[in-house]
């Protein structure tokens, strides 16, 4: 499961907090893998830590080229600190995503079966749509889903 980040914020000692789409604020210390990837090291510098940002559609976080961290990996060696409500524009993106790839097809093919535009499907699995209960019944019909699978 790929975990989406909303929000990275960095703290002292170098530790960082991220925010997932699913609610979870986890706090990660990177100094916990520094003996394991010696690239790390250059976060001791202060101002390049200070640097973070969100990489890849919220897939993880980078501060330049040669260092990012998946969300999954910061997730799952993170300390979870606080449980908020999740996003739901983000976490009904995903499963509309992951309904649409599992069986198999194209957001040009759903847009094609649904009637939803193609650029409108695309903004919903990232999280920035907000699509009407409308086109959720559309998009549930072309991948044989109920809307409220999209919720769950």
């Amino acid at each position: 499961m790929h975990r989406i980040i909303t929000k990275v914020e960095p703290l002292d000692g170098m530790k960082f907090n991220s925010y997932f789409a699913t609610g979870e604020v986890v706090t990660f210390d990177v100094k916990t893998i520094m003996d394991r990837y010696p690239v790390f090291h250059a976060l001791e510098n202060e101002e390049l830590f200070k640097m973070i940002q969100i990489d890849g559609g919220g897939y993880g976080v980078c501060w330049n080229d040669d260092l990012d961290l998946s969300s999954d990996g910061i997730f799952n060696h993170g300390k979870i600190i606080a449980k908020l409500d999740p996003q739901i524009n983000i976490i009904v993106g995903q499963a509309i995503q992951e309904a649409r790839e599992e069986k198999g097809i194209s957001q040009r093919e759903l847009s094609r079966t649904s009637g939803v535009m193609q650029a409108e499907i695309s903004k919903i699995e990232q999280g920035k749509g907000n699509p009407t209960i409308s086109t959720l019944q559309k998009l549930a019909k072309s991948l044989g889903r109920s809307i409220s699978s999209f919720l769950l």
